[in-house]
């Protein structure tokens, strides 16, 4: 039985079935007026114990990927674990710090589940002292302008509630604080065509629509928290509101909350930053998981808090260096021992918070970037039983996730291939290794 008490009696044959259940249970409307975080939804791979079917031996894996490993992954890294036994299936360079790429998000999950904790939500608050009202950024990276949908807080809806507080025909200075984050905007090792080509926004406490130029859009604008500001003060003078003045200062202490919306769950916010890849969520989980674990909510502060969490749950951190929160940045280094000891942890269950990171996963050939992969003779074995964090820098393409063998055993794995010359040769290849693990019983 798997913890929602549904029974799976085979879980190969019922595969594909879950993965549509999976599908209805993390989009948006299935959570839209949930009190608290919604409960990890259901999952291709079973939650049965880690030891449920025969394991694969060494040996068996060895023969089964080694050849493709040693021809494609010279100067990379290789790491299949059997997280029941501890074992060590198959290891190649695994205790290297390699780029990650966005496996480094995998780290970022735990950091922002353990710190922030899985029912937090992220408040944006309008607050005025006097005649003079602040928009005040929390940090929330899910603040839009319009609705998207019922879990999802607007810029439309904050003013909405001021406009009832302040009544219209009312004149005011808007000013906008976003001085809950700290440090620089672009982290080491970033392009700074990233905003403008659409890889991130600048990382702010205050943003709407993720920083982009139009909702749906790709460019980022320069100065997020500006756009913020000027977005309100629209929507304030379509109320009725005389905004005299906009500009950026820290609202003062005794200033008066007077609007306030939130984020969707920290749960969700990792789930969705999982499967979709998505680089501002990332940053934004970074700062503030810095920011309340060592008062320090920037790049710097979220690496090092990030750190701290993972040696604080027996994580291997040997190598371990993070420039970002998001996997961008070339400076980045992790060892495929630290991605698959996450990986471990999340598949035996030992922390329930990090149940989230299961079901946000992208699962082969269904979600996320993942959605169009494993469709080629040579991968479509491992469709919908793999759940792997993809991850992909010039010249750096990472994989690592969890797979569901032949015997109905769980395994880890963590692949990182350097010096790419064809990104996507080397993705299906990887797709395809994965692809054997979940075909090959590899028990002799």
């Amino acid at each position: 039985m798997d913890r929602t008490g549904v029974w799976i009696a085979s879980p190969r044959a019922f595969a594909c079935a879950i993965a549509t259940a999976l599908l209805v249970a993390l989009s948006p409307a299935a959570h839209a007026d949930a009190a608290q975080p919604p409960s990890p939804a259901p999952s291709v791979l079973p939650a049965a114990a880690p030891d449920a079917g025969a394991a694969p031996s060494p040996a068996g894996i060895r023969a089964a990927i080694g050849p493709a490993v040693s021809k494609n992954l010279t100067g990379g890294a290789a790491l299949v674990v059997d997280p029941a036994s501890g074992s060590v299936l198959y290891e190649a360079g695994s205790a290297a710090p390699l780029t990650p790429a966005s496996n480094a998000k995998l780290a970022t999950a735990v950091a922002a589940l353990t710190v922030l904790g899985p029912t937090r939500r992220i408040a944006t608050n309008v607050v005025v002292r006097d005649r003079d009202v602040y928009l005040v950024g929390g940090g929330d990276p899910t603040l839009a302008s319009l609705s998207i949908d019922p879990s999802t807080p607007t810029l439309a809806q904050l003013a909405e509630k001021t406009l009832t507080q302040v009544g219209s025909g009312t004149a005011l200075s808007l000013h906008y604080d976003d001085s809950a984050f700290a440090g620089p905007t672009l982290a080491a090792g970033w392009s700074s065509s990233y905003p403008r080509i659409g890889e991130v926004a600048p990382v702010t406490a205050l943003m709407v629509d993720q920083g982009r130029v139009s909702p749906g859009g790709l460019p980022r604008v320069s100065d997020p928290a500006r756009q913020a500001a000027k977005q309100f003060a629209r929507l304030l003078r379509a109320g009725g509101v005389t905004v005299t003045s906009v500009d950026r200062a820290k609202a003062p202490a005794d200033a008066t909350v007077i609007a306030t919306v939130e984020s969707p769950p920290v749960s969700r916010i990792v789930q969705s930053m999982l499967t979709e890849s998505e680089n501002t969520y990332a940053e934004a989980l970074g700062h503030l998981v810095g920011g309340v674990k060592l008062a320090n909510p920037s790049f710097d502060g979220g690496a090092l808090a990030t750190r701290e969490v993972l040696a604080a749950l027996k994580i291997d951190t040997g190598g371990f260096h993070l420039a970002d929160a998001s996997g961008l940045s070339g400076d980045d280094r992790m060892t495929a021992r630290t991605l698959a000891a996450v990986l471990t942890a999340v598949v035996l269950q030992t922390h329930p918070e990090l149940d989230y990171i299961a079901t946000g996963l992208p699962i082969a050939g269904l979600t996320g970037t993942l959605a169009d992969r494993y469709a080629t003779p040579a991968t479509a074995a491992g469709r919908g039983f793999v759940h792997a964090k993809t991850g992909t820098l010039t010249g750096v393409i990472a994989e690592s996730g969890i797979v569901l063998a032949a015997s109905g055993r769980q395994l880890v794995f963590s692949f990182i291939a350097t010096r790419v010359k064809n990104l996507d040769a080397m993705r299906r290849t990887l797709d395809g290794i994965a692809s054997t693990l979940a075909t090959c019983g590899c028990t002799s």
